[in-house]
């Protein structure tokens, strides 16, 4: 009890993060949110317009040029939210 090696798991993972050449980072980690660069990076997406090959950080999934309807139509939510709780209804 006690007296042997311990043993190690050397489990090595691949770092999932997108480059901006869209190319993935494929660095060895311990991690396996990604390497010590990427770890607490946010994540790149490609946009959800169909036909469009950029990738973005966006909330609304859609890159700057195509986003602007998503914001829009969150604005009005919002604003339509905040009409509806200052009339107590």
């Amino acid at each position: 009890m006690g007296c042997g090696k311990k043993e190690i798991p050397w489990n090595f993972y691949y770092c999932p993060y997108i480059l901006r050449t869209g190319e993935e980072c494929n660095r060895r980690c311990y991690d396996p949110k990604g390497c010590k660069a990427h770890r607490n990076s946010p994540k790149h997406y490609p946009c959800i317009q169909p036909g469009c090959v950029k990738n973005t950080f966006s909330e609304y999934g859609a890159c700057k040029k195509h986003s602007g309807k998503y914001r829009s139509r969150a604005f009005y939510q919002r604003q339509k939210l905040a009409k509806i709780q200052v009339s107590g209804g």
